[in-house]
């Protein structure tokens, strides 16, 4: 597997790097991501194997794209298509990943730290959910997960997964994940991921569907990965035998971070109470 690598800002200004904390995520990565090479190609994928690459989704042809997929998987399994109502404020707080084959969008997951209202599942498991922030947990969600079951392989879908969680756990520092799922799909989420099922079977009014609500820690993610991540052996059937490695994994983890120095996004986080690390990112929208 090849990680592309993360330019540094050299040409840009310090001072103009450093005068806003309140520029979006995506819209900061967009800046550093290797650009388009003289043949045209895209070489913006934070992970790419072989004909698999795993991008977010910062730009309007993205986005489209992603929007498209969304709405075409939805639609054939008859679910409504789920309108996002988040402000700009809480746009850094949502980190929308797009795996691609061959360069076409073919799958697509979105990590939801919570916006001002909390996670979408809170509408529909927040009594579930509330128990976990009183015991201090950071919780997290991954929601409008869309693929295209012709093209979109194991591999991209666990590709898709191990980005997430690495947004999630280790660049936002949360520490629980929700998932808000159909109950036939729930299945995959607790024999594969073991994910365990902790809210009975409601309607969601956002797709008009049958919905259960699935936890796992992050840091048992973590263990997890650090264990079997990577490690392409027979014995090895876990999931995560088709994501990164732990060395591949820490090596994009510390680019990440050390572009987000750079470039003063980590030097004035605040946590509004909560104990952060200085590189947290989580509540940049509310920095001065």
């Amino acid at each position: 597997m090849t990680i592309s690598k993360l330019r540094a800002l050299a040409t840009t200004p310090a001072h103009n790097r450093r005068k806003s904390t309140r520029i979006a995520f995506h819209a900061f990565l967009k800046h550093v991501l290797p650009r388009r090479g003289r043949s045209g190609a895209r070489h913006d994928y934070l992970l790419q194997r072989d004909d698999i690459g795993i991008r977010l989704a910062d730009g309007h042809d993205n986005i489209d794209q992603v929007g498209m997929l969304v709405t075409r998987m939805y639609r054939s399994r008859g679910y409504l298509v789920p309108v996002s109502e988040a402000s700009p404020s809480d746009w850094i707080r949502r980190v929308t990943l797009e795996a691609c084959y061959k360069n076409r969008t073919v799958g697509t997951l979105t990590v939801n730290l919570g916006t001002s209202e909390g996670l979408q599942a809170e509408a529909l498991y927040g009594e579930e959910i509330v128990e976990f922030r009183r015991a201090g947990a950071r919780p997290c969600e991954f929601t409008r997960l869309a693929l295209d079951a012709e093209e979109c392989s194991k591999e991209a879908l666990a590709c898709l997964f191990h980005l997430g969680y690495i947004f999630a756990y280790r660049i936002h520092r949360a520490s629980d994940v929700f998932v808000e799922v159909n109950p036939r799909h729930a299945l995959f989420y607790r024999r594969k991921l073991g994910f365990a099922q902790i809210g009975a079977q409601k309607v969601c009014p956002r797709v008009n569907a049958p919905a259960v609500l699935l936890h796992k820690r992050l840091d048992v993610v973590a263990a997890e990965l650090a264990r079997l991540g990577g490690v392409r052996t027979p014995e090895n059937k876990s999931f995560y035998a088709l994501g990164l490695s732990p060395a591949e994994e820490s090596g994009l983890v510390r680019s990440i971070e050390h572009l987000l120095a750079e470039s003063g996004l980590a030097l004035d986080a605040r946590t509004q109470g909560r104990d952060a690390p200085r590189h947290a990112i989580a509540d940049l929208a509310h920095s001065a």
